[in-house]
Parts: structure tokens; sequence; C-alpha cells
């Protein structure tokens, strides 16, 4: 018996992937938190409601649990937990803090004795002053502690910014579900940032994919607008991937799937976070099927029910055969959405496959500046990366012209 810790969000599609296998899984959920209605899994599995972690502790045991994985970043923390009670193979949980604190993480890194982005913690607004103080320049990067989805990330380019959004967000509740009480200062990393896709057993780590990002900076916060895989590697590339294998290391990352973000500066790569599940928010499986022939979710689950297969893959060089991208759909400005005209021409690219969670007509467009998706995603899939390229080019003249979303002012309609 598998426990799957939360899987809503992209978890959804892992939790799918290990019941196309067959596999007797046991969804555990904590408050506030329910089974993604579109989820085939969700549908037919045993669910139960986590109240304390004495109590499922408990009933995982009576029910012959042998592997816990979190589902989701809102399962990271219980998973550990849970796995660390029932003794059972687990990421090291020493580091536990680290997996999750992003300061904490950059202090794993400094132990491990690997290069990371300057980072202060800060709790007041007298400590925020205290470390804009020792900082020689702008920008600077302000984000909190404990959040997700770029949430509450933004470039601060005056003292009197950083300020200002310290006070606007502390104390807020954030997309985990948790209080803004701590705020990290870092250094603005400049370069190209990179996702690395992962898959670990028993610490020793599969790489799944790579990714360029194509981030842009609106109104003072990173938004990213696509990426796009990679399979041959330059030499820092190469670096890159090297330096994520050993920051899984440095976390204590021994298990299931990791989703690690990380900067190629010029000085080298710099880890921006590493999360311990699969990539969200959304895993639709039939593009990344169509690109390197599995997805993450179903590397995962595969690395559990059958990890002898598994294993064969670390014989075998990395250098999936057609070129993946992932595309953020971005509304112009915010209103009331009317209709998506920019589909029509989309869906005529070159290399297109497939769009997820487009919004809803009628409704305000939502989340503009985070990663969600929550204004659909669009898959391209091709062979020629160039070509794969122009397209995406041409989906963002489109967006960025107000070709894409036919938007109303909410309070007109018009």
């Amino acid at each position: 018996m598998i426990a799957l810790v939360n899987p809503v969000s992209s978890g959804s599609a892992l939790a799918d992937a290990f019941w196309e296998e067959g596999a007797e899984c046991l969804h555990i959920y904590t408050d506030g938190l329910s089974p993604v209605a579109e989820s085939l899994a969700a549908r037919h599995a045993t669910s139960y409601r986590h109240t304390s972690l004495p109590e499922t502790v408990r009933h995982l045991a009576a029910h012959g649990v042998r592997t816990v994985i979190a589902a989701s970043e809102y399962g990271v923390t219980l998973a550990d937990e849970l796995s660390q009670e029932l003794g059972l193979p687990h990421h090291e949980h020493r580091l536990r803090a680290a997996r999750r604190d992003k300061h904490a993480m950059a202090q794993a890194l400094a132990a491990a004795g690997l290069p990371h982005a300057r980072t202060v913690l800060v709790h007041s607004e007298q400590e925020l002053s205290a470390a804009l103080d020792g900082r020689a320049s702008f920008p600077l990067v302000v984000k909190p502690v404990n959040s997700a989805g770029s949430e509450g990330c933004l470039i601060v380019e005056s003292r009197e910014r950083a300020m200002e959004l310290f006070r606007a967000h502390t104390g807020q509740v954030n997309l985990m579900g948790e209080v803004n009480d701590g705020y990290l200062v870092q250094e603005f990393l400049r370069g190209t940032q990179y996702i690395v896709n992962t898959v670990s057993t028993g610490g020793r780590h599969l790489l799944a994919e790579v990714y360029a990002e194509r981030i842009d900076h609106v109104d003072g916060a990173p938004v990213l607008r696509h990426i796009i895989s990679r399979s041959g590697f330059t030499a820092a590339e190469q670096e890159l991937v090297d330096y994520v294998l050993r920051c899984l290391d440095a976390l204590g990352i021994r298990e299931g799937a990791a989703h690690t973000e990380v900067m190629l500066t010029d000085q080298g790569p710099r880890l921006v976070e590493v999360n311990s599940r699969v990539m969200g928010p959304c895993l639709a499986p039939d593009a990344y099927q169509a690109g390197y022939g599995y997805s993450h979710q179903h590397l995962t689950a595969e690395s559990f029910l059958r990890p002898e297969e598994f294993a064969k893959r670390f014989e075998l060089p990395h250098g999936p055969a057609r070129t993946v991208a992932k595309v953020f759909l971005r509304p112009h400005r915010d209103g009331l959405l009317l209709a998506m005209d920019g589909l029509r021409t989309l869906r005529r690219l070159p290399g297109f496959h497939s769009i997820a969670r487009l919004p809803i007509i009628g409704e305000p467009v939502r989340d503009r500046y985070l990663t969600t998706g929550a204004c659909g995603i669009a898959f391209f899939v091709h062979e020629d990366t160039a070509l794969l390229q122009h397209s995406l080019a041409t989906l963002h003249d489109i967006e960025d012209s107000g070709g894409m979303f036919r938007l109303a002012d909410p309070d007109t309609g018009s």
C-alpha cells in the first residue's frame, strides 16, 4: 500500500499515474484540501482526512502502508513526518526544514560547500531595515520564506519599495495556506533560469527533464512566460546539471521526484529552490510522452512500482529526440473574459500539441503574475527546436498585443 499525501494540483496527475498501473493507494488530505474533480484516481481511491500525526500514523500502519509520497507541495512536510514515524525509506529527516524553508535551504547549501545566492531572513521592519543597510546595491529579490507559485516574489529597486512590500504582505495567508511571517532578502541573480526535474531512488538521482525558462519582469514581478526543454547541453549547462545533483544530496533528497529551479549566472549556477515533489502546476501527460516517451509523474510511479526497470534508465544517456515547450498563457491586462480569439491562431502554430486549464468565459482572469496556470497552459512538441522557438515568439506577440484574450472592465462589462 502506498500513501499519497495531498494529491492536489499536479499531484492529481501523479495519483493518476499510480492508478493507471493498478497500484493500491491511500490518499491523505489535510484540512482545506479536497480531491481534484477531474482526477480518475481521486474518484476511485480510498481517502483519509488527516487530523493528527498519531492518528494518521495508526491508520497508515493498520492499512499496511510501506511507502509515503508527497504528492504536491502541500504534502511535503507531512510526508516527511509520516515516513519518519513509520520508519519507512524516505529523505533524510534531519534536513526536513531545509527542503521547505528557503532560508534553511541556503544554509544547507553553505554547509555542503556549494555556492548559493546571498540571503538574509527577516521577520520585522527593523530586521529588514538592517538587512538593506548591508546591501551595496539594488535590485534585490524579496520573497516569502514559505510560499510557492512565485507568489509574493518581487524585484525591488529601492529601500522604500522593499519596506512597502513587507508591510503589505506580512501576516497575509499565502497560496500554501500559511501566514507570511518571514521574508528573504536575496541578491538579484542575473542570467538564464533553468528547471531540472529528477527522480531519485536510494539517493541516486535520475535526470528526467531540463528546461530553459523565459522570465519577463512585469510591474516589478518575475513572470514566467514559457519553458523549453534542452536535450544536448553546453559545458555551462552540464555544470548546472551536476550542481543540481549536488544540491539534492545537500538537502537529503533520496526517494521520488524533485523539481529544481536554478539560475545560470556569469559566476556559475546558483540555486533558486528545490521542491521535493513533481513539477507543477499542470502535468497533462500526453505532451511529455510525445516528447520524451515518459512524464515526470510516470517516471516517479515506475521508480516505486518497478524499481528494477527504473534502475536500467541510469545506463541510458539523457537526450530526448523532441523538444517540449510549455507556455503559461498571459492576459495583457486585468478584466472580465469575453472570448479567447487568439486560440484560432495558437492552434495553427507549428509544433502545437494541446491546451490545458483554459479560463472560464464570463469570469475575471486570475493570477496574471503567478505560475498557477489559471489563464491556460499551451504545450508544443517538435523535432525542430528553432521552429518551435519561432512559434513561441509569435504566440507571445499575440498575447502582448492583446490578441489572445478579449477582456472587458469588470464594472462596465465592456
